[in-house]
C-alpha cells in the first residue's frame, strides 16, 4: 500500500480557534496553502523575501512536505505588510491569503486539529478485507497515540539522537550527529556533511563548500578550535528544540509500548506489532470496555526533568525505559544553553479519530490490477495521520510506503 504518490493524495486542512479581525494589530494573519514545501524551509524563504527576522513569522504546526496542506501563518505587522506579501515574486506550490490581524502570533494552542483526506494506493485485492477489518478497530477503539516517524527527523541518519547528547552534555557528540549525513539530505548538504566528518578538527578544509548556518559554525570552529558548546549555540534555536523534543518523543513511545505490553499480559487482549525506524509500534485490537474507558482518559509522560509520575505502574515503566536509555529524569534539562527551555508534558495514551470514513474502493489508475480507496478523518492537535494509515495495514498485508 502506498500513500503520497501524488500531492493531492494527502490533503490536510488545519482547524484553528484563532479569529482574525479587520482592525490592524500586532500580527497579520494569512492562510498558507502549500505542497512540496517543508514548513521550516518556506518560513526561511519568506523571511528572506520580506527582509524580516525568521522569528517574526509563526505557525501553529509543521505540515507534511509531501501533500497539499492548508494552515494559518502570522507575521509581525509592519506598514504595508499585506501588500508586500501579495507582491512577492511568484513561487510554485505555495500561496498566502491575507485574512486579517491578531494581537498575538499564532501558536499550537490555537490549533484544534486537522482534517485529512488520504488516498491509499497500490492495494493488493487480498489486502482489502484486512484493511476494512482494521478500519473497524480504528473507528471503535482508536490507536495508541505514538509519535510517528516524521517526529524523528533529526535521527534519520540512524546514528542516534542529537537531543539525547545535548541533554547529557556531550556537546562534541551532539555536533557530530548534527553533521551526520542522511539519505534524505540533498546532495549538496550530504557532500558538505561528509567532508566535515572526514576532516573533523580541520574545519577550514570544508569552508569552500560551506553555506548558510553550516558555514557560520565551521568558521567559528576554525577560529576557536574545539569550542563545541558555543558552536552548538549557533544552530538555529527551533532545530535544537526539535531535536530535544524528538528524544523526549522516543521516550514517550517506549513508555506507551511498555504500558500496553503490561496491560496485554494482564488482560489478554490481542495486539499487532509493526516495526518502524526506532523500534516497534504495538497496536491493540479490541479492548475490554472498562479498560478502554480508562485508557481514553489516561495521559502518559513525555518525560522532562520536572516530570512527576504519580501512578506507580507508569512510574515503574518510566524508570525502566530511562534505565535502558542510560539516562535519568534529572538529566532531561538543557544546561548552559540560552533560550532553550525543555519541560516534561503529558500526552493522551489513546488517539481517537473523529468523522472516520473509509470509502470509494475502486481500480487504481496508477497501478495495474491494484485497488485504491479514500480515507477521511479529523485528528486533534498532535495526532499523526500516518499512524492511522499504518494501523490499517498492521497485522498483515503489505507495508505502507510513502
Amino acid at each position: 500500500m502506498k500513500i503520497k504518490v501524488k500531492a493531492e493524495d494527502f490533503i490536510v486542512r488545519e482547524v484553528s480557534t484563532l479569529q482574525p479581525t479587520p482592525q490592524p494589530q500586532v500580527h497579520a494573519v494569512f492562510r498558507l496553502t502549500k505542497q512540496d514545501w517543508d514548513t521550516f524551509d518556506l518560513v526561511d524563504l519568506l523571511a528572506r523575501r520580506l527582509k524580516i527576522p525568521r522569528q517574526d513569522i509563526a505557525t501553529g504546526g509543521i505540515k507534511d512536505r509531501h501533500g497539499k496542506t492548508e494552515q494559518l501563518l502570522s507575521i509581525k505587522n509592519r506598514r504595508g505588510l499585506p501588500a508586500a506579501v501579495r507582491a512577492l515574486p511568484p513561487e510554485e506550490n505555495f500561496d498566502l491569503t491575507f485574512l486579517g490581524y491578531h494581537a498575538t502570533s499564532i501558536t499550537a494552542r490555537e490549533i484544534r486539529g486537522n482534517h485529512f483526506t488520504i488516498t491509499l494506493r497500490d492495494i493488493p485485492v487480498g489486502d482489502i478485507e484486512p484493511i476494512l477489518a482494521n478500519a473497524e478497530i480504528v473507528s471503535r477503539w482508536g490507536v495508541p497515540n505514538y509519535y510517528d516517524e516524521q517526529r524523528f527527523g533529526s535521527a534519520r541518519h540512524g546514528k542516534g539522537f542529537m537531543g539525547k547528547e545535548i541533554f547529557r552534555g556531550s556537546r562534541e557528540k551532539a555536533l557530530r550527529l548534527y553533521f551526520e549525513p542522511s539519505k534524505f539530505d540533498d546532495p549538496r548538504i550530504r557532500k558538505l556533511k561528509s567532508c566535515v566528518l572526514e576532516n573533523w578538527y580541520h574545519w577550514d578544509r570544508c569552508l569552500d563548500g560551506a553555506f548558510g548556518e553550516y558555514r557560520e559554525i565551521l568558521t567559528y570552529l576554525s577560529r576557536h578550535g574545539r569550542a563545541f558548546h558555543k558552536a552548538l549555540g549557533l544552530i538555529e534555536r527551533r532545530f535544537l528544540v526539535f531535536a530535544l523534543h524528538a528524544y523526549q518523543s522516543l521516550l514517550f513511545n517506549q513508555i506507551l509500548s511498555g504500558h500496553l505490553e503490561d496491560l496485554q499480559r494482564a488482560h489478554g487482549f490481542a495486539v499487532d506489532p509493526l516495526a518502524y525506524s526506532q523500534g516497534s509500534f504495538l497496536f491493540h485490537r479490541e479492548l475490554p470496555e472498562v479498560l478502554f474507558e480508562q485508557l481514553k482518559s489516561r495521559n502518559l509522560p513525555v518525560p522532562g526533568w520536572d516530570s512527576r509520575v504519580t501512578d506507580p505502574r507508569i512510574a515503574e515503566i518510566t524508570a525502566r525505559v530511562l534505565e535502558q536509555e542510560g539516562i535519568q529524569l534529572k538529566d532531561l534539562k538543557v544546561r548552559q544553553m540560552s533560550r532553550i527551555y525543555i519541560n516534561g508534558v503529558e500526552r493522551p495514551a489513546i488517539l481517537l479519530p473523529q468523522e472516520f470514513r473509509l470509502e470509494g474502493i475502486e481500480e487504481d489508475e496508477l497501478y495495474k490490477n491494484r485497488k485504491k480507496m479514500t480515507l477521511r478523518f479529523f485528528l486533534p492537535r498532535g495526532g499523526y495521520a500516518t499512524l492511522i494509515v499504518k494501523r490499517l495495514e498492521a497485522g498483515g498485508g503489505s507495508q505502507v510506503q510513502s
